[in-house]
């Protein structure tokens, strides 16, 4: 299974497409869905193509996007960590994209991680479809007048302005169907048809300067910081990038906190920043793995996230500090992780307020 940010071309797939562009790429259906209160990703399936709704698809959906083992949906957290390192500016305001590929599948997924629900839509497609498609559009469409002569070309997804004898003017956004066919807007025509609706009815057609495709370029090893990217000075001398999760423990319920970074484009786990000792403690309050990671006071401290409430708890060989996590600054950091927790433990948000704990 590969995971990457979407190319400019598979972008203009991660939308709903017309009844003929389904049928020649493959479409399968769209999953739409969000996270609710759980933190966990939920969603519904539409189905376009029911002879291409398989068993083998099925499987495959439910093992790569809705297990959770592998995906980068697993949880609000995991996904706002991917999509901040891989920022796309062909899609508008906090929307991004990115694609999911297995053997025979190819899931594009355009997600708004700042969004409160009904954040994620995948858009399922046979991969090999898919891809033959979209090669086959870089040929571009073509533009011709009605004795086959070529007046211009341009990119799939680009738009042409058609000028009317009555002086109106139109712009419309022309998708690729194949060498001699075209949609412009919402019609499909044959080139040459286009051409003689248009001379015949005195309307002149141009292209339209496609708008510059926005990108940030960085130098190589050099990760993209974000208000939620904190720099971890780490026992060895180095320093990294990362983001904090926060989620509850199974057996009592009480406040998880882990680190992830990014490798190779991609969101790794980093280490837990707190440890499960089964001992009752206060609300927003855990044990800091000091054991494994002794840099992590420093960190949490300088940060503004949690201070010492004084407190030690030994397990084994080590002894754990009891930290009070400050709860309004963990929102900013992991708003729906501190949401599921505060939920799962019936926590009112006026509390967290950092008082230490006696």
């Amino acid at each position: 299974m590969e995971i990457r940010p979407l190319t400019q071309a598979e972008q203009k797939y991660a939308y709903k497409q017309s009844m003929q562009i389904r049928g020649q790429t493959g479409s399968i259906g769209i999953l739409q869905g969000g996270y609710g209160a759980d933190n966990e990703f939920h969603s519904d399936f539409h189905e376009i193509n029911n002879r291409l709704k398989t068993e083998e698809f099925e499987a495959d959906l439910q093992k790569t996007l809705c297990s959770g083992e592998y995906s980068v949906l697993e949880n609000l957290d995991t996904m706002r960590a991917f999509t901040l390192q891989h920022p796309q500016k062909g899609f508008p305001g906090t929307e991004y994209g990115f694609r999911v590929e297995t053997e025979k599948f190819a899931y594009l997924v355009h997600c708004n991680p700042e969004k409160d629900s009904d954040n994620v839509e995948i858009h399922c497609y046979v991969k090999e479809w898919l891809d033959h498609h979209i090669k086959e559009a870089e040929k571009g469409i073509r533009f011709i007048n009605s004795r086959y002569s070529e007046l211009f070309c341009i990119e799939d997804g680009e738009k042409i302005k058609i000028k009317y004898s009555s002086g109106e003017e139109q712009e419309h956004v022309c998708r690729y169907i194949d060498e001699y066919h075209t949609e412009v807007g919402n019609h499909l025509y044959h080139i040459c048809q286009f051409a003689e609706i248009m001379e015949r009815n005195g309307s002149e057609y141009t292209p339209v300067e496609p708008e510059p495709v926005q990108t940030e370029e960085k130098e190589q090893g050099q990760e993209e910081k974000t208000e939620r990217t904190l720099e971890l000075k780490t026992q060895f001398g180095t320093t990294e990038n990362v983001t904090l999760t926060v989620n509850t423990y199974v057996d009592n319920n009480s406040l998880y906190v882990g680190m992830t970074t990014v490798e190779d484009g991609f969101p790794e786990p980093y280490g837990d920043v707190t440890v499960n000792l089964l001992t009752s403690v206060p609300p927003y309050c855990a044990f800091v793995d000091t054991n494994n990671m002794p840099e992590l006071e420093d960190f949490l401290v300088k940060n503004g996230i949690a201070e010492f409430t004084g407190l030690m708890q030994r397990s084994g060989y080590c002894t754990y500090p009891l930290y009070l996590f400050d709860a309004e600054k963990m929102r900013g950091l992991c708003p729906d992780g501190m949401a599921a927790y505060e939920q799962e433990n019936g926590l009112d948000k006026k509390q967290g307020k950092k008082e230490k704990s006696r």
